[in-house]
C-alpha cells in the first residue's frame, strides 16, 4: 500500500470518530490533507476498487472493514511513535507529528508492539488521542470542548487538536494534559480559565480545541 493511502485511510479514519459519523464527506479530507476536493475524490476512488471504502458520489466515503483494520494500524502506530518521541526522547508535543507521520510508515507491526510495550501500553497519545490496543480495544475519546462548558464549570483538559500553534501557545501558558481549570468568565470572543489562582485567557476558537470532563 502507497504510503498517500495510507494517510487518507487515516484522515478519514479520524474524521470519522470526530464528526461521529460513518460518512465523510470529500471536502473535509480535503481540508484535512490539503488537497483539492477533486484530486482527493480521484485518490478515494482507487481506494473503492481496493476495496478499502465505500464511495459514494455526492455524498461521502466510508470506511470497509479493510479499510478500518488499515486505518486503526496506522493510527496506532503515529501516537505510540507519539508517545515514544515525547517520553524517550524528550520531544514537546508540538514537535511530534511530522517525526511519527514518517516512522509509521516505516516501522513494522512488530518493533511498533514492542515499542507500545516499553512505553507500557498506554492508553493515550501526549494529545489526549486513544491509542488502539492491539487486541481491538478503544478507550474513551472526550469530545465535549472547553466553548460548550459554562461560567463555574470544572474542566479538566484531557485532549487537543494536534495543532502546533496552538500547542506552542499552551506550552508557553504551561497548560497540560489532565490541569484541572474553573471557567470564571466568557464573552464572545474569550473564556478566562483558572487554575491555582492563575488567570488564562484562551480565544473561543482555541477553545473548540480543547476537549474535557
Amino acid at each position: 500500500m502507497h504510503r498517500s493511502e495510507e494517510d487518507y485511510l487515516k484522515a478519514i479514519y479520524e474524521i470519522s470518530v470526530n464528526t461521529e459519523s460513518n460518512l465523510v464527506k470529500s471536502v473535509d479530507v480535503a481540508e484535512t490533507l490539503g488537497f483539492t476536493v477533486q484530486s482527493v475524490n480521484e485518490k478515494i476512488k482507487r481506494l473503492d476498487s481496493k476495496g478499502y471504502v465505500n464511495f459514494i458520489p455526492y455524498k461521502g466515503v466510508e470506511l470497509t472493514k479493510k479499510g478500518l483494520e488499515e486505518s486503526i494500524r496506522m493510527v496506532r502506530a503515529h501516537r505510540i511513535w507519539e508517545v515514544f518521541l515525547m517520553e524517550k526522547l524528550g520531544y514537546s508535543w508540538h514537535e511530534v507529528h511530522e517525526e511519527a507521520e514518517d516512522l509509521e510508515h516505516a516501522a513494522s507491526d512488530k518493533l511498533i508492539e514492542r515499542i507500545y510495550n516499553l512505553i507500557g501500553r498506554p492508553k493515550y497519545c501526549g494529545h489526549g488521542n486513544p491509542i488502539p490496543s492491539f487486541d481491538g480495544k478503544i478507550e474513551n475519546i472526550y469530545k465535549k470542548s472547553l466553548f460548550e462548558f459554562d461560567l463555574g464549570n470544572n474542566f479538566i483538559l484531557k485532549r487537543v487538536f494536534d495543532n502546533k500553534k496552538l500547542l506552542i501557545d499552551l506550552n508557553k501558558k504551561d497548560i497540560k494534559i489532565n490541569d484541572e481549570f474553573n471557567v470564571l468568565s466568557k464573552n464572545d470572543k474569550v473564556i478566562i480559565i483558572v487554575k491555582n489562582n492563575i488567570e488564562y485567557t484562551i480565544t473561543n476558537n482555541q477553545s473548540k480545541m480543547l476537549f474535557g470532563d
